[in-house]
């Protein structure tokens, strides 16, 4: 069977890479990736891939997903870097991104998102001014940062759970080489409770409403 996965950055697919260069067995699954260009286009290949790399408020918006509680996207931290006194206009990768949620979140309510042109303020993974792993640490327990998840629309269960053992297998490898997270191999019950004070959170701040899907 070809699984099709929808992704936008490179570092979203580190926890397959043993998978994708058939490192392990993959048993009768070949893989196809999808570089999307946009990361706000991405809900619009739920209907077309069978896997995509979804960011945390796409599930704000599509219902009822699918989400795997292997292969997750982690950050081991987030900043805000400030480039003027007054930041109104921050750069993030898309209006829908958890990165911009969080900006929203924990740091600036009235921000607005900016995917290119002018900006006074931008996400960075390392160095910044504002330290938002810190915040979302205070916040939710020094929870892991999950930034993207996989989830699908078209797989059925059997397909699913054949998939969840190699891409388990597959993240292990890249955890014992440092490369990702532990939770990129398994969320856990600590990595579910990570999205669930998200969602928590996202309701408190009226971003959030009526968010629905089965993690897997």
């Amino acid at each position: 069977m070809i699984v099709k996965i929808a992704y936008v950055r490179e570092a979203e697919l580190k926890p397959l890479i043993p998978l994708l260069k058939n490192e392990i067995d993959t048993r009768g699954f070949t893989f196809e990736l999808i570089k999307v260009d946009r990361e706000d286009e991405l809900k619009f290949y739920l209907d077309k891939v069978d896997l995509v790399y979804i960011p945390l408020p796409i599930l704000n918006f599509v219902q009822n997903l699918s989400i795997l509680s292997n292969g997750s996207y982690v950050s081991t931290g987030l900043r805000i870097q400030l480039l003027s006194s007054t930041a109104k206009r921050v750069l993030v990768p898309g209006s829908n991104s958890t990165e911009f949620y969080l900006v929203k979140m924990l740091y600036n309510s009235g921000i607005t998102p900016v995917i290119s042109g002018d900006y006074d303020a931008k996400v960075t993974y390392d160095a910044g001014d504002i330290d938002l792993l810190n915040l979302w640490n205070n916040v939710c327990q020094n929870s892991p940062l999950i930034l993207k998840v996989l989830a699908t629309k078209r797989l059925d269960e059997q397909i699913i759970l054949q998939l969840k053992v190699l891409i388990r297998e597959s993240a292990s490898k890249m955890v014992e080489k440092n490369e990702v997270s532990i939770f990129s191999k398994e969320l856990g019950l600590k990595g579910r409770s990570s999205i669930e004070c998200f969602f928590k959170l996202c309701r408190e701040k009226n971003l959030c409403s009526n968010v629905s899907y089965r993690l897997v």
